[in-house]
């Protein structure tokens, strides 16, 4: 496993939790890179930290309070990485496993951060080498400076900004007339933002925010839902040729994605998109879906078969008879499967697609399915008929809603939260299994929804855009910016719902990564290079 660590500032001391007695809080912000096999990880790691002594036989501190001698904690961190870059709030309590940092660790002259890494494939491997630690940890001895002691000039500028204060710690008689600039209120709903500058959404609907371009390692955006959501519009990346894209399909983690292409072949990628392979033959491919782990695929041909595959779309095993398939879906594992045809009946299969039952009596006009995680929850829509579901991937089946031109349908991982499409419509959730449904969104011509592993999080494509929601439905954004107005119509997102992958027919296939909240909830974001930022945790 390659490595390389590295500090994202001289000093980065949080102030926000000063006391009323004026101790320096114990946290550190932490931030590194690391890479395995070379490539930049990008997903969520387990990370163990300790602060040991120069050579590393003694430990000071770690997350969990069970190092000795330097050896490696009990319980592990669970951290996003992005790109390669994590970051991370030392002795933050609020963090799963994490303990304070006793400002008496930097009594000793040299102390260095150790850190341990689990990518889930190679078990735990230590990062080298440590790290020492100069200036960023010893400012918590700064209880023991005398007043006085530290004037303007030993102060960089731009070191200390709102987000470093303490509420009520500054009042008018320590602030000189036109010294402090407030966070910027955001009453409407898109802001560019800039770097080092925190932001309050005022408004009544939710705000979108694009990050800069280009700033320096390590600058940082903060916004503030006050008054509503917010949602950040990081930039869509080109991937793959313009092609007749017909579906796109996720995994978990994102990384490992599976298109298709009417009249074409299937294609697949392991690296978020970045590279595409061509796979199968040419078919009239509709429709693909993705075990959580990216290596079972299944798709179907409109006026052919269902195809399985067990190695990450390498090689295909015809399945089923031909008929017009029209969807399928998978479950985590990728053994429980669901498919439809038009006109005609709903399938389903318990064995990764070596056979396939027939359920439902009666031809209808089935366009899309999915399942839950277990594959036992399930949820079929009919093109000018109703939305069905069934709660043991089996029978009975129940119909749900009114009728309409229902186009798509998602499902969270436990099936409880629903999102279905109309097209020339509303997007419709619900929160019940499917029992009651409610509007969300304008009309538009929907042709995809996507859900999030817990149903908080959905994407949608409609009107030449593609939406967002943050809040199960109840407020969306769009986020296309100035590649709206193409015909985008098929998106997936990972289990986080922060991975996005969307198709455009007739056009190309373009990923994303995106970041929102519901109101009342803030986010921090740091510039790693690159055109990439990455929020900072802990996440509220």
């Amino acid at each position: 496993m390659k490595t390389r660590i590295l500090f994202a500032a001289i000093l980065c001391l949080f102030l926000s939790g000063v006391s009323s007695n004026g101790q320096v809080p114990q946290l550190i912000n932490y931030q590194g890179r690391v890479a395995v096999g070379g490539t930049n990880f990008d997903s969520t790691g387990e990370f163990k930290f300790a602060l040991v002594n120069a050579d590393g036989g003694t430990t000071y501190w770690s997350n969990d309070g069970t190092s000795t001698a330097g050896g490696q904690p009990v319980d592990s961190v669970s951290l996003p990485v992005g790109k390669g870059i994590y970051s991370v709030l030392l002795g933050d309590t609020t963090i799963p496993h994490m303990t304070v940092v006793p400002a008496t660790v930097f009594s000793n002259s040299d102390v260095r951060l150790r850190v341990w890494f689990n990518d889930g494939t190679h078990d735990w491997q230590q990062l080298t080498p440590d790290q020492r630690i100069a200036a960023v940890g010893y400012a918590m001895m700064a209880g023991n400076v005398p007043d006085g002691a530290i004037t303007t000039p030993n102060i960089a500028a731009g070191a200390v900004g709102a987000a470093q204060i303490a509420n009520g710690a500054v009042g008018s008689e320590q602030v000189a007339a036109g010294a402090v600039s407030a966070a910027l209120s955001v009453s409407g709903n898109s802001q560019d933002a800039a770097a080092n500058t925190s932001y309050v959404v005022t408004g009544t609907t939710a705000a979108t925010f694009t990050l800069p371009s280009t700033a320096k390692v390590g600058d940082t955006v903060q916004i503030t839902g006050a008054t509503a959501g917010w949602s950040v519009a990081t930039s869509w990346t080109a991937r793959a040729s313009s092609l007749c894209w017909e579906a796109v399909a996720s995994s978990a983690d994102g990384t490992k994605l599976a298109a298709c292409i009417s009249a074409h072949k299937t294609y697949t990628s392991t690296d978020s998109g970045t590279t595409w392979n061509a796979r199968a033959s040419s078919q009239q491919w509709l429709s693909v879906a993705s075990s959580a782990d990216g290596t079972k695929l299944v798709a179907c041909v409109d006026g052919g078969q269902i195809y399985t595959s067990a190695d990450s779309g390498a090689t295909w095993i015809a399945r089923a008879s031909s008929q017009r398939w029209q969807s399928v879906a998978s479950s985590a594992d990728g053994t429980k499967l669901v498919a439809c045809f038009y006109p005609g009946q709903i399938y389903t299969s318990a064995d990764s697609g070596a056979t396939w039952t027939a359920r439902l009596s009666g031809d209808q006009g089935w366009s899309s399915v999915a399942s839950s995680a277990d594959g036992t929850k399930l949820v079929a829509c009919v093109d000018g008929g109703q939305i069905y579901t069934s709660v043991d991937s089996r029978a009975p089946w129940t119909a749900r809603a009114s009728t309409q031109n229902w186009f798509s349908v998602a499902c969270s991982a436990d099936g409880t939260k629903l999102a279905a499409c109309v097209f020339g419509g509303q997007i419709y959730v619900s929160d019940d299994s499917g029992a009651t449904w409610t509007a969300r969104a304008s009309s538009q011509n929907w042709s995809s929804v996507a859900s999030s592993s817990d149903g908080t999080k959905l994407a949608a494509c409609g009107g030449n855009q593609i939406y967002i929601s943050a809040d199960s439905g109840a407020t969306w954004t769009a986020r296309a910016g100035d590649l709206g107005g193409q015909d985008w119509y098929r998106v997936a997102c990972s289990a986080d719902g922060t991975k996005l992958a969307a198709a455009v027919f007739g056009g190309r296939i373009y990923t994303s990564r995106a970041y929102s909240g519901p109101q009342g909830t803030t986010a921090s974001f740091r510039y790693a290079g690159d055109g990439s930022w990455v929020r900072m945790v802990p996440a509220p």
